[in-house]
């Protein structure tokens, strides 16, 4: 019984360790003053700004869905019988509504 006793006891010890350690050390990592679109290199103290995107790169229009490809038309208007709005479907590659589990095309 006292193997046990003295076992646990050194178990708990390490978990406290561990815990007190996370407490001081995480504010020092984590107070860096990075935007939140830069990175912080804990080795050389510095906050990194993300490489440019490629010159062939082109970003998707704004009311494309972020999985949709560069080809995307604009959204229909909100037909008055549908209850909820178009959204984009790249396997038909069309604007639609799902309604009851059907796919219907606009």
């Amino acid at each position: 019984m006292r193997c046990c006793g003295r076992r646990l006891v050194s178990v708990l010890t390490a978990l406290f360790v561990c815990m007190v350690a996370t407490v001081f050390v995480t504010p020092g990592i984590s107070s860096a003053q990075c935007d939140s679109n830069m990175s912080w290199n804990p080795a050389t103290s510095e906050c990194k700004i993300p490489p440019a995107a490629p010159a062939w790169y082109t970003p998707p229009p704004a009311y494309a869905p972020s999985f949709a490809g560069q080809d995307v038309p604009p959204p229909p208007p909100w037909p008055s019988w549908s209850p909820v709005a178009p959204t984009w479907q790249v396997g038909f590659h069309q604007w639609g509504v799902y309604l009851n589990g059907v796919w219907v095309p606009i």
